[in-house]
């Protein structure tokens, strides 16, 4: 194929939410160091082919980009090539041209993939540690040591699953287990060739133990795998699986009592084996007649095939080098799997096929024990099963900042009758059935993002981008985040018709429950009643908003101005969240903030990460109800672990 035009580059930008392809810059006459970071970034990602840097296009507030030009092209373009040259451990050839666009030049760039052999690439006055980079989503992300390994094919790093422990010998494993291993193996594949194998030669074969100086010596994969409860809590005390019933639809903690949850320290196969029952145990059962027999099938409310792959995925891809549990958490509404450790791809990668994995011989453990997919495809058959189950499709959350990816299942319909009924309050607006599934995923799940929508609809990428938009114009979708954060919540529109008018009510945050769970939440209902209205408040309003608080702190929010240092700033938004929760809109409306979004991104999103406040609903960062409140003590999911 040949290289895309700058006006089509510029087109692409508009039509689609983010580019995992197309970097646009604003610079008008230097590349700039973050021109650097995105040509590391677009020679060292795998499988993207390359990418595009396109100077002198400028992102309106509309989210559009336009055409502003570049001053001396041609001295921007013998720049670049010459940083490509010489800024790098190895010399990057980018293929570079101008084009003039509605009156400005604008320069375009396009970076080729290297080959595995030349990665990775780095910023040389840098360093590797901290000069080289990838592409994830529509931005350039240092590497870490697994991204490195990615690079690299790990060939040239030893995977820490295979590095040895100085306080561990062959004592330290199970023989108990590894003969149980074997059992269960063989039964899953007669044809083994590990069926007549010694122990010892069992565990060298997995890569579970190493011959140093003529004796064996476990890996911590061997640990993990075979490791004796005691080893395991001496050599890895956080490496254990916690299940937590909680009782609602949210974490909201009680400090007179503890959620009911269950601490699973074993072999990862066994621990596996106890969770994995104990989810099943829990899940609500229905039952149907199977066509033309009497006979009575019981049905779960999740597809078992989506909880064992969500499972395996936590265990085999976590990060053992953190000292952090893999959680379990059963709520009313949806079941969350937690475990340490980002996705070594990327989002929009995630269910094709191949895989980066962070522990490969752990994930060929559970493969050659039939319980996982081929490489790659845990996550398409985890979308696959709750697709064919009429359920709201997975979302999956790869956080590299925090290093951990979560898994929700949710446990309803894509469709029932009470989203049914709200789409009839939307009929005159004559929405595509897809723009319809988009809404109710939003509705359902506090968001909607463009991959969530090419889940449930078979739409691509262009064609949902296209979708989201019409929606954002209609009103009935409100955008939040930017590049690969980009998402959307229910607009003003559709949030006025679920509440009958009463746009951003004190309603809870998912429609009422049916069956078993219908019953149990009331007891959350008399919880909302401390948020007060958020639309239109007036200044009476801003003073209701601000009872309670000393007059020390009304001093401190009078004092602000309009440009307030960013420290005092921070410092009377957690002052003000000691008294109880407040949206972001609240807290722009009193802080004379233009913008909740911008305060949220600048402000309130750092200081959940600092631990200085923390969110109402923690696991869905962009529910369009979020609000924050100052952190107290043992309020946390993560405490548990």
């Amino acid at each position: 194929m040949g290289l895309l035009s700058i006006r089509e580059l510029l087109q692409r930008l508009n039509e689609v939410d983010e580019s995992r392809e197309i970097e646009a810059k604003r610079s008008e006459s230097e590349a700039g160091k973050s021109a650097l970071e995105t040509v590391s970034a677009f020679s060292n990602e795998p499988g993207l082919a390359g990418g595009y840097i396109l100077f002198g296009a400028e992102e309106q507030d509309t989210r559009r980009f336009v055409p502003r030009g570049v001053a001396q092209p041609k001295k921007l373009e013998q720049e670049l090539s010459s940083l490509c040259a010489s800024a790098f451990n190895r010399t990057v050839r980018p293929r570079v041209w101008t084009e003039v666009i509605d009156g400005a030049s604008l320069l375009a760039a396009f970076i080729p993939e290297l080959s595995v052999s030349e990665k990775p690439v780095f910023i040389a006055s840098r360093g590797m540690q901290h000069g080289t980079f990838r592409r994830i989503g529509s931005t350039d992300q240092h590497c870490t040591e697994d991204d490195l390994r990615v690079l690299f094919q790990a060939s040239s790093v030893i995977p820490y699953e295979d590095s040895l422990l100085d306080d561990a010998s062959m004592d330290d494993l199970d023989p108990d287990v590894i003969v149980s291993y074997r059992r269960s193996l063989v039964d899953a594949n007669p044809a083994t060739e590990l069926r007549d194998a010694t122990p010892d030669e069992l565990v060298q074969s997995l890569g579970a133990a190493r011959r140093i100086n003529g004796g064996l010596v476990p890996t911590v994969g061997g640990i993990l795998l075979f490791g004796k409860r005691l080893a395991l809590r001496r050599l890895f005390p956080a490496a254990r699986v916690d299940y937590v019933r909680v009782p609602g639809v949210e974490w909201v903690p009680d400090p007179e009592s503890r959620y009911d949850s269950v601490e699973v320290r074993e072999p990862l196969l066994i621990a596996f084996r106890r969770i994995y029952n104990a989810i099943i145990d829990d899940l609500p059962k229905s039952f149907a007649l199977e066509p033309g027999t009497p006979e009575r099938r019981d049905r779960l409310a999740l597809p078992e095939a989506a909880v064992r792959e969500a499972l395996v995925n936590a265990l085999t891809h976590r990060d053992f080098r953190i000292a952090s549990a893999v959680q379990v958490i059963r709520y009313q509404d949806r079941i969350e799997v937690r475990n340490p450790g980002y996705s070594l791809v990327d989002d929009d990668q995630l269910g094709e096929p191949g895989s980066f994995p962070r522990n490969a011989r752990i994930a060929d453990f559970f493969r050659e024990m039939r319980l996982a997919e081929n490489k790659g495809t845990g996550i398409a058959a985890i979308r696959r099963g709750m697709q064919r189950a009429g359920l709201t499709p997975p979302v999956f959350d790869s956080d590299r900042g925090r290093n951990r990816f979560v898994v929700t299942l949710w446990l309803h319909n894509l469709l029932d009758e009470d989203d049914t009924s709200w789409l009839r309050g939307l009929s005159h607006l004559h929405l595509s059935d897809e723009q319809a599934k988009a809404l109710v995923v939003a509705r359902r799940a506090g968001s909607v993002s463009n991959a969530m929508l090419r889940d449930v609809s078979g739409l691509d990428t262009l064609r949902a981008s296209n979708q989201l938009r019409q929606l954002r114009d209609l009103g009935l979708l409100e955008p939040r985040g930017r590049g690969s954060a980009t998402h959307y919540v229910l607009g003003e529109s559709a949030r006025a018709e679920e509440t009958g008018g009463l746009v951003d009510g004190q309603r809870g945050e998912l429609p009422e429950q049916r069956g078993e769970f219908g019953a149990q939440r009331g007891e959350l209902g008399a919880q909302r009643g401390d948020l007060p209205q958020q639309k239109g408040e007036s200044p009476v309003q801003c003073t209701e908003l601000l009872r309670g608080c000393s007059a020390e702190i009304r001093s401190s929010v009078a004092a602000l101005g309009g440009k307030p240092n960013a420290a005092e700033l921070r410092r009377v938004i957690v002052e003000l969240c000691r008294l109880r929760w407040w949206t972001p809109k609240q807290l722009a409306f009193v802080l004379a903030r233009r913008s909740p979004t911008k305060l949220t991104e600048k402000h309130l999103s750092p200081l959940v990460n600092e631990g200085r406040l923390e969110r109402r609903f923690p696991h869905r960062p962009n529910h369009p109800e979020q609000a924050y409140r100052t952190r107290r003590a043992s309020e946390s999911p993560e405490e548990t672990e």
